[in-house]
């Protein structure tokens, strides 16, 4: 119920309803306003000269004596043919002289005269109105006439037009049968017209109600799109906040297109330098060994440079083609559960004789159990392959390469750790990006497709796994990751509600 009077139509109706009731309530307190005030100028008009046709009957004073006998006559006379009329006999002060009223229902026995005494001076136009004697407040229509004796004012003819009779009797009217009716019938009225405005109303907010129950349904499927929780927020503040949304979503895919594009020119750029350099050799070589005097040794030399190449070109080629795959989300990880200190260990194995080659130490530091956990062993084995790959190309001869694996309750942390020439502070956020390549000596970056690193990172994403760096110049860099002992369900990824994983899926995201 408290929703329909928060959403746009309730406010709507609720508001209108209050507006037409106070409508309705002060069209009736005008209309019973300017009814009593029509009343009372009627009925002043019609009975202004009955004051001077009471005087003109007799005589009210006589000798400066006033004639009560003829007063209470003629105001009985007056008070039986209209019951809503009270005379008085006044004083040239104001002073009550005479009056056929019982005695103790008079309240103020002096009346002010300046009300009358303007009636008298001709301002009739306008309604007038005086002090009611037997009222301690309120002012009443009246008519009034002089009273003369010997062409000499002694006194007034004061006759209130709408006494206490009359009060009496509109008190009575207000429960009458007929007053009754007419409210029921305003009231009736009232409701026909606010059902009448309301069923508008829901024909006019239908189409705007049915817009945001289909985006409140897509919010439903789309994390990023408000959802409407608030049972205080109307239709017209939800898509509001829907429209915010939307347009920030747009200038995010705008940036991720641009972004897209860009490293799409720059894949291009690269891939074409990458590949240009290694033909051009190989063109060269290869005519050289074609000519006529090239000894057996030079061929042979010049084909081996070739077969270089060619494997240089084949592995950019791979590496592409496997970064492409990962980026278009068309590798799906085959998870089971496996020994991951077996893997390691035939790892390390397969890199022994490289890093024997430059005199470096590859070991692996790991407990006797099998340390089982549940990830694609494939995509798994990539990883290790590249970051110790990564790891001997960069320790110069001498250095050593460690391979850690540490058992804990529901995970197994991977370290590889190398006394290589290390990473400054601003090229790590950048070293997972593909083609990113620090400022590092030329013998080091030989053989290097600056795609090793950038693989790793979309592999262990699709195993909801962080990867993380700590590296200094000059005396080496460590990578490790977390792998899950068991599946992890989609309410139980706990790196997607941690800044860290989240900001990683972010860039992830963008760079793809």
């Amino acid at each position: 119920m408290g929703a329909f009077f928060y959403s746009l139509y309730g406010r709507m109706a609720t508001v209108f309803a209050v507006l037409l009731c106070v409508l309705g309530a002060a069209v009736l307190a005008l209309t019973n306003w300017s009814h009593n005030l029509y009343y009372q100028e009627v009925t002043q008009k019609l009975n202004k000269s009955l004051a001077m046709y009471i005087v003109q009957r007799a005589p009210l004073i006589e000798r400066g004596q006033v004639n009560n006998s003829r007063v209470k006559e003629l105001a009985e006379l007056v008070m039986v043919v209209n019951p809503i009329v009270e005379v008085y006999v006044l004083d040239t002060q104001g002073q009550i002289l005479a009056h056929s009223l019982p005695p103790e229902t008079i309240v103020h026995t002096r009346i002010d005269l300046s009300p009358v005494l303007q009636w008298l001076s001709g301002n009739q136009n306008k309604i007038m109105r005086a002090q009611d004697p037997r009222a301690q407040d309120g002012l009443r229509v009246f008519s009034a006439f002089p009273i003369e004796s010997e062409h000499k004012v002694e006194g007034y003819l004061y006759v209130l037009l709408g006494g206490q009779e009359y009060q009496g009797l509109t008190q009575s009217l207000h429960s009458s049968f007929i007053l009754k009716q007419s409210l029921i019938s305003l009231v009736a009225l009232l409701i026909f017209t606010i059902l009448c405005a309301g069923s508008i109303f829901a024909v006019l907010t239908r189409p705007l109600r049915q817009l945001t129950a289909q985006i409140n349904q897509l919010g439903r499927q789309q994390a990023w799109l408000p959802q409407s929780g608030s049972a205080k927020q109307n239709e017209i503040d939800y898509l509001t906040q829907a429209f915010a949304a939307m347009a920030q979503r747009i200038e995010q895919q705008i940036e991720q297109l641009k972004s897209t594009d860009n490293l799409r020119r720059e894949l291009i750029s690269n891939v074409s330098h990458d590949l240009r350099t290694p033909i051009a050799l190989m063109q060269g070589y290869l005519e050289l060994s074609l000519k006529p005097n090239s000894v057996e040794q030079a061929r042979r030399q010049y084909s081996e440079i070739a077969l270089k190449h060619c494997k240089q070109m084949a592995k950019l080629v791979a590496e592409l083609f496997e970064l492409s795959k990962l980026d278009a989300g068309r590798i799906s990880p085959i998870k089971e559960h496996f020994s991951l200190a077996e893997l390691a260990q035939d790892v390390v194995q397969k890199f022994t004789l490289k890093a024997s080659e430059h005199a470096n130490t590859l070991s692996i530091e790991a407990p006797s159990e099998q340390l089982m956990v549940f990830a694609d062993i494939g995509l798994i084995e990539r990883v290790l392959e590249n970051l110790i790959d990564n790891a001997l190309r960069y320790t110069p001869n001498g250095g050593q390469v460690l391979l850690r694996l540490t058992n804990r309750a529901d995970r197994v942390e991977v370290e590889i750790a190398d006394t290589g020439i290390g990473l400054a502070a601003q090229d790590i956020p950048y070293i997972f990006d593909r083609y990113y390549c620090a400022l590092k000596p030329s013998a080091f970056s030989q053989n290097s497709t600056g795609l090793g690193l950038a693989i790793v990172k979309r592999i262990l994403d699709l195993h909801d796994s962080v990867i993380a760096v700590d590296s200094q110049v000059n005396k080496g860099s460590v990578f490790r990751f977390p792998l899950s002992k068991q599946e992890i369900t989609s309410a139980q990824k706990p790196d997607e509600s941690t800044e860290m994983g989240q900001s990683s899926r972010f860039l992830s995201i963008a760079k793809t």
